[in-house]
C-alpha cells in the first residue's frame, strides 16, 4: 500500500540554512502526533526569510505499520526539526538517527510563531556571538591600570 498521497515541491533557488517540518492537519497549526499526521508542512528558514517548500499527505491509517512511519521518516530526510504533537519514543529515536530532532508544542500551536520563534533565536545566537569578540589584549590593559594590584603586593 502506498502512504504518500501527493507530495507538493516549490521550486526555490538557493540553498537553505534550515529545514523544519510541521504536523498538521491545516496547514497553519501544529495539531497533529507524528504517527498518525495527514500531513508534512516543511518550511526553509534563514535568518531573514522563510519559504514553504513543500508539503507532503499522507494516507491515514490506524496502528503502528512500519511502512506507515518510514514513509513519514523519509519525508523528513533532510529537515533538522520536526514540530509535533506528541511522537512515540521508539520513532523519536529513530528520528535521531538521521539527524531529524522532535519537538513535541502544544496542540493548535501556530506555524507562524514557531518559525518567527526559530528566525528570533537565530538573531539572538547572531547578537551573543558578536559579543564575544574580545580584545586579545584585554589583560595586559588590565596589569596596566593604577587600581590593579595583585594579591602578592598587598
Amino acid at each position: 500500500m502506498q502512504h504518500v498521497n501527493r507530495q507538493f515541491s516549490t521550486i526555490c533557488s538557493g540553498e537553505w540554512s534550515m529545514k523544519v517540518a510541521f504536523a498538521s492537519s491545516d496547514y497553519h497549526h501544529v495539531d497533529q502526533h507524528f504517527g498518525a499526521t495527514p500531513r508534512l508542512v516543511v518550511y526553509g528558514v534563514k535568518e531573514d526569510d522563510v519559504t514553504l517548500l513543500r508539503v507532503v499527505d499522507f494516507t491515514v491509517l490506524a496502528g503502528h505499520q512500519t511502512e506507515k512511519i518510514a514513509s513519514r521518516i523519509s519525508a523528513l530526510e533532510d529537515c533538522v526539526t520536526l514540530y509535533c504533537v506528541a511522537i512515540g519514543e521508539t520513532v523519536f529515536r529513530q528520528l535521531l538517527q538521521i539527524g531529524v530532532r522532535a519537538v513535541r508544542v502544544p496542540e493548535d500551536t501556530p506555524i507562524v510563531g514557531l518559525l518567527q520563534e526559530i528566525q528570533h533565536y537565530w538573531y539572538d545566537k547572531e547578537q551573543r556571538k558578536n559579543t564575544r569578540h574580545r580584545d586579545p589584549n584585554r589583560f595586559s590593559q588590565l596589569l596596566l591600570e593604577s587600581q590593579w594590584q595583585d594579591d602578592d603586593e598587598r
